[in-house]
């Protein structure tokens, strides 16, 4: 059964008041692994373009932007997922540096979205310009359908690199 965004909050606030062996999330990878299924599922269910949905949200993994390797980019959507209950400072470093090079990747033209979260707080941040902004904070679940649904509203998906045609069209 795959967990919703809501059940993954209250599973890490509740995670805060068990002991080790009883943690539902003793990790970032079980945390990011639960998070990716969630992540997909929410977008079978939003506003995305039936095409899109079943073609273009394949995330890509741990693939290599530059010089980081972000947790998950799903063309100009970057995701960070930190430790479960930790502080979102080095994750936000982190994004900060990946939506940097991701938007000079795409060569200066396409606004880069960044998310990052440690399942049960988020933060959502738009890069353009040069210029990172912080849209929205606070619990996961409502800023994570907040970028989902910016990410499905914009007038084209963009491709940013070759691998992006490639999880497109399938080839």
């Amino acid at each position: 059964m795959v967990l919703s965004l809501d059940d993954i909050k209250k599973e890490v606030d509740m995670d805060k008041d068990r002991g080790d062996k009883e943690k539902k999330f003793k990790n970032e990878s079980m945390l990011k692994y639960e998070f990716i299924k969630a992540l997909e599922q929410e977008f079978s269910e939003s506003l995305c373009n039936k095409y899109i949905r079943a073609n273009w949200l394949i995330p890509a993994l741990d693939e290599t932007i530059r010089t980081g390797r972000p947790d998950i980019r799903i063309s100009n959507l970057v995701i960070e997922v930190e430790p479960p209950a930790a502080n979102l400072e080095v994750g936000r470093e982190q994004l900060m540096q990946y939506m940097r090079e991701l938007y000079e990747e795409a060569g200066k033209r396409v606004k880069v979205y960044g998310l990052v979260t440690n399942g049960s707080i988020a933060e959502l941040w738009e890069y353009d310009k040069n210029d990172p902004k912080q849209i929205r904070s606070g619990s996961m679940p409502d800023v994570v359908r907040d970028a989902i649904e910016r990410f499905c509203s914009q007038e084209k998906i963009p491709v940013i690199n070759a691998e992006d045609l490639i999880r497109l069209v399938g080839v």
